[in-house]
């Protein structure tokens, strides 16, 4: 689809052709009519012979103010787009950069993953009924909505539009406590609190690389 502020210049660019082609013919009316008026009053030696030039005159001032008018409609049309366009192209940048979808994504999940973390970090990593329970858990503060929000946190620190969710630094910080977390959740099935212990203690590890890169360290620790 063709931007809108291209289109209206394509317009303006079509109506001052218009307005060239249509009052051009307008000198030549004139022209017609004034000799066949001047040749009426000559025959009684009257001098008419200033107002062919008044009348195109007159023409070329119509044509002027009409092709004029349409051109600074353009330029104002320029104009607006340019200072339009940082605006457009910064809230663009900024849903992708930083700006303000990190910001709305901040707002979605921090306290998400904030409650997710400080449940993790409380538990007794040797009750193995408590780990099993913050696994089980489906609300704010268990590991399902941990691990839903902190991946979607770590998604909104991304550069480009264009980049690849698992390139981003985030992501892969997030990928690799995740990644531990299936350790533990397995151990605590099979009821193994030595394992479960052990498995919660490396995550625990890989927990605050994720935390720094989503600037969520000093909120939490």
């Amino acid at each position: 689809m063709m931007p809108s502020s291209l289109l209206h210049l394509l317009i303006i660019a079509a109506l001052i052709h218009q307005a060239t082609a249509f009052t051009s013919p307008l000198n030549t009316v004139v022209s017609r009519r004034h000799k066949i008026f001047q040749q009426a009053f000559e025959s009684d030696g009257i001098d008419v012979s200033g107002s062919d030039v008044e009348a195109r005159s007159s023409v070329s001032t119509r044509q002027s103010f009409v092709v004029e008018a349409l051109k600074a409609a353009a330029g104002i049309s320029i104009a607006s787009s340019t200072a339009i366009a940082p605006s457009i192209v910064y809230a663009s940048g900024g849903a992708t950069a930083g700006g303000a979808y990190l910001l709305s994504a901040k707002q979605r999940y921090n306290q998400r993953v904030i409650s997710g973390v400080k449940a993790f970090l409380a538990l007794d990593a040797k009750n193995v009924g408590a780990v099993e329970e913050f696994f089980a858990s489906p609300d704010e503060g268990g590991w399902e909505d941990l691990s839903a929000a902190g991946y979607l946190l770590a998604n909104a620190f991304r550069t480009s539009s264009t980049k690849a969710p698992d390139s981003l630094p985030s992501v892969k910080k997030w990928k690799a406590f995740a990644k531990d977390m299936e350790l533990v959740k397995r151990s605590v099935a099979k009821k193994d609190g030595e394992k479960v212990f052990a498995a919660y203690k490396v995550a625990e590890e890989k927990l605050d690389p994720y935390l720094d890169e989503v600037e969520l360290t000093s909120l939490v620790r």
